[in-house]
């Protein structure tokens, strides 16, 4: 059982951290300031680029890569930058809601882009001469770095995981008990790394960056990269992002439901089975999504005169994102073990149950238990939230009065990332696509269960010999 569980944790996790209401809310009561700024022109955009070329090709690695200015075009750039470089991204093209209008007003919304503009999404590899998806022999898209799977699927929300999830430092296990004790220790490969924390760091060397530039929209640009740095930290605030899979239940669930199901269809000869991974999925999906959008929907309605006290250890941290990963994944296995204290049943069945998805009209409250114990369960989940709110809001506050900090050059360590993303590609191997097949174990086993009952039947009906 424990290699079946093991291999449930290779899950695609949903990949939006706190609802995009709450980042604009975080950063919008974190930073009430405002001044009118205007939005950048292709040419600014152009100079930008040009601007941190300049700097980056002091590093061998980054020039072999990118010999002249006409080899880093915007597509290159966001690739670069651990982008996806077919998405259309606030900073690195123009698009239509550039103009924000006041300062105020574009810190909110980039602290939203991140996810909005899916500039994380679809870890595809192209190839460099005709930016197409590069395919295996199978028909199959090429990851750009298989290492994002730890955290998702190649497309789609999941595949976004990578870069909003944040894991303590190591040494992590793949060992089940340590699921069970020390929940934040626990990744499947030990080796997993996500990138919430190194896209703080990125964003804020690409403000710093603006900051200098001397550009016409030098404000504009400096507070685009501010604000998605502000997402990243403010995902790390909520603590279920720290946390590869969180809790033991839902594994030990998956494992016992895709069980049932093989005995019921008699392993998928009269009926589709589920596959361990695709039950944990469903349960992992839906706990943490129901319990980001019941904390949207009623974020307005609680108290919130705490958050403005700052948290003096997150403040006093000379890594912000560091910290708090290292204070929130404490607290992330509680999240999901109340989550799934006050689910209704329907959300705690992966295989027959509702699939919750807020984007479609799901309304969170009407997948709550209407009982003492879920209300109890909710009421302490709002503590750990609202602890959360107040973290991000420290943070969001401290990166400001920081603001640049000390000089740091992203291109070694992303020049590196590149070079073990290729040593990562060379050794991939496509996954099996589609449904678990027949387990043909289960058919052949009653088929000889029947068998003997019948030659035992026909035994006992028989009349005794003479003597």
């Amino acid at each position: 059982m424990k290699r079946a569980l093991l291999l449930a944790a290779l899950l695609p996790l949903p990949a939006f951290a706190y609802n995009e209401a709450v980042h604009a809310f975080i950063t919008r009561h974190a930073l009430p300031l405002d001044r009118p700024v205007a939005p950048p022109s292709q040419d600014d955009l152009d100079a930008f680029r040009a601007q941190f070329w300049v700097r980056a090709s002091e590093h061998p690695g980054f020039e072999r890569r990118y010999p002249t200015i006409h080899d880093f075009d915007a597509w290159a750039f966001k690739e670069f930058l651990m982008l996806d470089p077919a998405a259309r991204v606030h900073g690195f093209e123009p698009l239509p809601d550039d103009d924000a209008g006041t300062l105020h007003r574009l810190l909110e919304l980039a602290s939203r882009w991140p996810d909005d503009d899916e500039r994380n999404r679809h870890r595809y590899l192209h190839d460099p001469r005709t930016r197409q998806i590069v395919r295996g022999p199978d028909g199959s898209p090429i990851p750009y770095d298989p290492a994002t799977l730890d955290f998702g699927s190649l497309t789609g929300t999941t595949s976004q995981g990578h870069a909003h999830y944040g894991l303590v430092d190591g040494p992590l296990s793949d060992d089940p008990e340590v699921l069970k004790k020390e929940p934040w220790r626990f990744a499947v490969p030990p080796t997993a790394h996500a990138y919430g924390a190194e896209f703080v760091q990125v964003y804020t060397d690409l403000a710093a960056l603006a900051a200098q530039s001397r550009l016409p929209s030098a404000v504009w640009l400096q507070a685009a990269f501010a604000g998605a740095a502000f997402h990243h930290l403010e995902d790390l605030c909520n603590q279920i992002h720290t946390v590869q899979v969180g809790i033991y239940e839902f594994l030990e669930t998956a494992f016992l439901q895709s069980k049932l199901r093989d005995l019921q269809t008699l392993g998928g000869l009269f009926g589709e089975r589920h596959s361990l991974e695709q039950v944990g999925l469903r349960l992992i999906a839906n706990h943490h999504l129901l319990s980001e959008d019941l904390f949207a929907k009623h974020l307005g309605e609680m108290q919130l005169a705490d958050i403005d006290q700052p948290d003096a250890e997150i403040a006093a941290a000379p890594d912000l994102a560091r910290a708090i990963v290292e204070r929130s994944s404490r607290e992330a296995p509680q999240v999901y073990r109340l989550a799934w204290r006050f689910s209704t049943k329907t959300l705690r069945d992966g295989v027959s149950g509702h699939e919750y998805d807020g984007s479609k009209g799901d309304d969170p409250d009407a997948y709550v238990e209407r009982t003492p114990e879920a209300r109890a369960a909710i009421e302490e989940f709002d503590v750990i939230e609202i602890r959360g709110l107040r973290r991000a809001v420290t943070a969001v506050r401290e990166w400001q009065r920081r603001f640049p900090g000390k000089p740091h050059d992203p291109v070694p360590q992303l020049v590196a990332y590149h070079e073990q993303a290729a040593a990562r590609r060379a050794a991939y191997k496509p996954p099996a696509s589609g449904h678990p097949g027949v387990a043909w174990g289960y058919p052949i086993s009653v088929v000889a269960l029947l068998g003997a009952a019948v030659a035992f039947a026909r035994r006992k009906s028989r009349p005794p010999k003479a003597a």
